[in-house]
């Protein structure tokens, strides 16, 4: 992959990265290493061995051992935390003390009330905080935003995502312990489409859930589905699973917008490259919009790096992290009591 030509009126930023997690391996360092707004320098993994192998594997000339030492570096101006879930508190906060900018994964925290700690960590330390929510960077979802703001299916009513796939449980895995992962694929996938929602349709007012642990035997949910009323008046629902086997995309992985005039269908929601299909239907036509190729996770770092160079906050905040996570929290307490939860 060819590098991208930084803009003239943004510095790039050199990353660290705590945490050789798969998502940081196989999407963020790749990103990294073609974006010219961002420059790869270094990673910390508690495992030595993760550490040295991620940083030949992808060039990077220096490991640490933990996230205090990486944001000590001299060289590090903003740190990517890509640990598990219970561990972002912590590795946030070290890089934050350590004078560092931060993005952290979704979901930002196991709850709100943890996440909120997070985002009042940062702003104590004078640190930006962003939140790792690259849907609002495909290019699909921005053309459906700029249709949703013409007005090219009337006024939205009825929302439905699909955000799944099979995900087997297996021992020790960290997403399947809730102490570490705070849930299951409602947590985990849901939190992503929560703010794709808010995005695109504003604030959550109520939410009403059903989770079940239905396939096999494991500590968090592995079937989930939740109802919610948007503050504009949108009634959303939205399913996220681990026990559903399925090849198709369009249909465990896509975002329908039902609208007086008319639909818009896209898929899939988890495509890094931006790559798939959007389809605006309505009046007995039917269109198919074409989007460009990009790279989601390179379109948040320039963006990043943008408003760093321009002493603004990143625009996916911790905040935004927060507000996706109550309304994760609120779907988790609905299916414990059977109530609607608002926010």
């Amino acid at each position: 992959m060819t590098p991208a030509t930084a803009s003239p009126n943004v510095q790039p930023l050199r990353w660290g990265i705590v945490g050789a997690s798969d998502i940081a391996g196989r999407v963020m360092a790749p990103a990294m290493l073609a974006s010219a707004s961002a420059d790869l320098v270094a990673i910390a993994s508690r495992s030595p061995d993760l550490a040295a192998a991620f940083a030949a594997r992808h060039g990077v000339a220096r490991w640490y051992a933990t996230a205090e030492a990486l944001a000590a570096d001299p060289d590090v101006d903003a740190v990517y935390v890509a640990t598990e879930v219970d561990r972002h508190r912590d590795d946030v906060l070290a890089a934050a003390r350590g004078g560092r900018d931060v993005l952290v994964e979704k979901p930002i925290a196991r709850t709100a009330t943890e996440g909120q700690a997070i985002v009042d960590g940062c702003a104590a330390a004078g640190v930006r905080l962003g939140t790792c929510f690259y849907q609002r960077y495909n290019t699909r979802h921005r053309r459906i935003r700029d249709l949703l703001a013409d007005g090219a299916v009337g006024r939205v009513a009825a929302v439905q995502v699909s955000f799944s796939g099979r995900s087997p449980a297996r021992a020790g895995a960290w997403r399947q312990d809730p102490g570490r992962s705070g849930g299951g694929p409602l947590i985990d996938m849901g939190s992503h489409a929560v703010d794709l929602l808010r995005w695109l349709f504003g604030e959550v007012e109520a939410v009403t859930a059903l989770v079940g642990t239905i396939v096999e035997p494991s500590a968090v949910e592995d079937t989930a589905f939740a109802l919610l009323r948007m503050r504009s008046g949108v009634l959303a629902s939205l399913a996220t699973h681990w026990s559903t086997a399925d090849s198709s995309d369009a249909r465990t992985s896509s975002i329908t917008i039902g609208g007086s005039r008319g639909t818009i269908v896209s898929w899939p929601l988890h495509d890094k490259q931006s790559r798939g299909t959007l389809i605006v239907a309505g009046d007995a036509r039917e269109e198919t919009v074409d989007v460009r190729e990009a790279s989601t996770h390179a379109a948040l770092l320039d963006d990043f790096a943008a408003a760093r160079s321009a002493g603004r906050p990143f625009p996916i905040t911790g905040e935004d992290g927060v507000a996706a996570q109550r309304a994760i929290d609120a779907a988790y307490e609905s299916a414990r009591s059977g109530r609607t939860v608002r926010l």
